[in-house]
């Protein structure tokens, strides 16, 4: 079973760089995670989960979803409300490890 995601908020970046912009998200209105990356790599847009250095200059991911489900169901609401915001910052990009990205259908989760 997944969290809802309740409230999603997204700031762009746009300096031209591969951060798109931030996304902060509510998980079943109980919990706050802030600073996921909206990152244009390579192979597509993805979400960069909030990360802390360590002393040996390393980062660590302090969030991250367990399963592949999960992944999918937070990069789709981040990227959905960013589109919806920014759409000339998401202008011909593809979505990374999501199959089909022309439909984009709604998936969030309805309440119950």
């Amino acid at each position: 079973m997944l969290v809802p995601i309740t409230k999603t908020q997204v700031y762009a970046r746009g300096d031209g760089k591969n951060t798109l912009g931030y996304a902060h998200v509510t998980l079943g209105d109980t919990y706050v995670v802030k600073n996921l990356r909206i990152v244009r790599g390579k192979k597509g847009v993805f979400v960069g989960m909030p990360s802390n250095k360590t002393k040996k200059g390393d980062f660590i991911d302090i969030f991250f979803p367990i399963t592949q489900e999960a992944r999918v169901y937070l990069t789709k609401t981040v990227i959905e409300t960013f589109r919806e915001q920014f759409p000339t910052l998401m202008e011909g990009l593809k979505i990374y490890g999501i199959e089909t990205d022309d439909e984009f259908p709604d998936h969030r989760m309805e309440e119950e």
